[in-house]
């Protein structure tokens, strides 16, 4: 199936070569607290704050199990980031599923979060790396209605849409008519078809949250982990027939970083970030005294129980 490989982005990162050796990454200790044995071990982040405030979870956890790490916060697109991974430049970078599936594989048809986990791993040993274990977290896009709505109509699934469709305006951004989730999908797998659209592009932000609590819009496509579904208490409406591609939170490492140790650390964190807890600490980021993503990465760590304060 990955014949293929690379097609898209990665023909210049495979020439890079295999990652280098992290010294004393492998090793482990009854200590739990120092297993890592003042390793060095670098974790780094792509351009946005979300990506960032993972990558500083990810990097206190190991620092608070003996770790030495350090951050590269500008270690760029994906393409750039498997380059480095790849180098041994960095060890450690926060990643997104589905993308990255399909990313290295086009030809890819896993939509759902189980077949995705089940198909990642062969991907990128594909490409010499490794995935840890995926958090619950999602950040594709959801299809998200008012409360009043929801309990109006009686709707908690995107399919539930076709049976008042020709009533309601779907608010998304201006590439949602040729996405896979727009109205093409929406009629093949739900049969929702006859809705009027209206193009947001602020992703979610102050315009589309206007005009939906406004009910200009019935229902808007964002970030599932947008922060403005906690503070408008908006509902999120199911997808049993993964419609949308599942885009969970996975930590992708280089060879040496696919320790057992690094797993017993990391995995544990990973399990407890659910999409939930990602908009809790999206929430954080925009923040009016703006916290830096490494103490929403601290607090939220220390609050959980996974680092000492």
């Amino acid at each position: 199936m990955h014949s293929r490989v690379g097609i898209r982005i990665l023909a210049g990162a495979l020439a890079i070569g295999a990652a280098v050796t992290l010294s004393g990454c492998g090793a482990t200790s009854a200590d739990e607290n120092n297993s890592g044995h003042g390793a060095r071990i670098t974790v780094g982040a792509h351009d946005t704050v979300e990506n960032r405030i993972l990558a500083q979870v990810y990097g206190q956890v190991l620092a608070d199990h003996g770790y030495l790490v350090d951050y590269n916060e500008g270690v760029g697109d994906r393409a750039a980031s498997i380059a480095a991974l790849q180098s041994g430049r960095v060890d450690l970078v926060p990643e997104t599923s589905g993308e990255l599936l399909y990313a290295i594989d086009a030809a890819a048809f896993a939509r759902s979060d189980d077949d995705i986990e089940e198909a990642l791993p062969e991907a990128v040993e594909s490409i010499k790396l490794r995935v840890l274990e995926a958090a619950p977290a999602d950040k594709a896009v959801a299809f998200v209605v008012t409360e009043d709505f929801a309990r109006n109509r009686q709707v908690a699934s995107i399919g539930e849409l076709a049976y008042f469709a020709d009533d309601i305006t779907i608010g998304a951004d201006d590439g949602f008519q040729s996405e896979r989730y727009g109205p093409g999908g929406l009629l093949s797998v739900y049969g929702v078809v006859g809705f009027d659209t209206r193009d947001l592009t602020d992703g979610g932000g102050t315009a589309t949250l206007g005009a939906l609590l406004t009910d200009s819009v019935q229902v808007a496509v964002i970030p599932a982990a947008s922060p403005s579904i906690l503070r408008n208490n908006l509902r999120v409406l199911a997808d049993p027939k993964n419609l949308i591609t599942a885009q969970n939170i996975v930590p992708l490492v280089n060879l040496t970083g696919d320790s057992p140790d690094v797993h017993q650390i990391v995995d544990p964190v990973s399990a407890v970030i659910t999409t939930e807890e990602l908009r809790v600490l999206n929430e954080r980021a925009t923040a009016s005294a703006t916290p830096s993503p490494e103490t929403i990465a601290r607090e939220w760590l220390v609050g959980k129980g996974l680092i000492r304060e």
